[in-house]
């Protein structure tokens, strides 16, 4: 394949990635070959490329001689995924208080500020808060020195994605909750500057599992 052809599979794959999480295509709903050509511009060959790194991603599934479809949401798959995030953002932090230096708790501070700064303006972007608070939480874990580990935590969170956005949302716009939010972020700084191996780790958990309600409440009403 050549080096244009992987542009265009790696174009459509950010592109129906972007989609499914946002809701565009809903779940279950069956992909049409021809359909996302057309709404892609796309050939076939990157297409199917791009389709089968979706299934590796869990955000699609293919059904012998029925074709691909968007994968299913579910209350189990939402517990499931957030239980190990938590766990895993857990173990991170852990080892990066043990191996992280000045540099990891600068750079905890910096991503600290620029969120708290970002989430006391009147109108918040959602995409924006939410950059920014990836970047906060990836601070905090920088100093784990384990590829492998963040690995794992990366994956995870892409697939918590498509439940994310059911939470983001009421998170930003609802003053009280993101009060809370920040609360929590302010308080899980501390904890990492002094080292406190035991009380983030609790916390960190708790904060990870905070959205599941939320989102279950949503889930239930689509």
């Amino acid at each position: 394949m050549d080096s244009s052809k992987k542009n265009t599979a790696a174009q459509i794959l950010d592109s129906l990635t972007n989609d499914i999480i946002s809701g565009e295509f809903s779940p279950q709903q069956k992909l049409h070959i021809k359909t996302l050509k057309d709404k892609y511009n796309v050939g076939t060959s990157p297409l199917r490329e791009a389709l089968s790194q979706l299934i590796a991603k869990d955000l699609v599934v293919s059904e012998n001689q029925r074709g691909f479809y968007v994968s299913e949401i579910s209350i189990d798959d939402l517990k499931d995924i957030y239980q190990a995030r938590a766990k895993i953002e857990s173990i991170c932090i852990d080892m990066a208080i043990e191996h992280g230096d000045d540099y990891w708790e600068a750079s905890i501070i910096a991503a600290s500020h620029r969120l708290n700064k970002y989430s006391k303006l009147k109108n918040i972007d959602v995409l924006e808060w939410q950059n920014r608070h990836s970047l906060f939480h990836d601070a905090l874990v920088s100093g784990c020195k384990s590829p492998r580990l963040l690995q794992i935590r990366d994956s995870l969170f892409e697939k918590s994605k498509r439940y994310r956005n059911l939470w983001l949302k009421e998170n930003v716009s609802n003053a009280e909750t993101l009060k809370i939010n920040q609360n929590e972020h302010a308080a899980l700084m501390i904890l990492a500057l002094d080292r406190d191996k035991k009380s983030i780790s609790k916390l960190i958990e708790n904060h990870i599992m905070t959205p599941v309600e939320i989102i279950k409440k949503n889930l239930s009403q689509l």
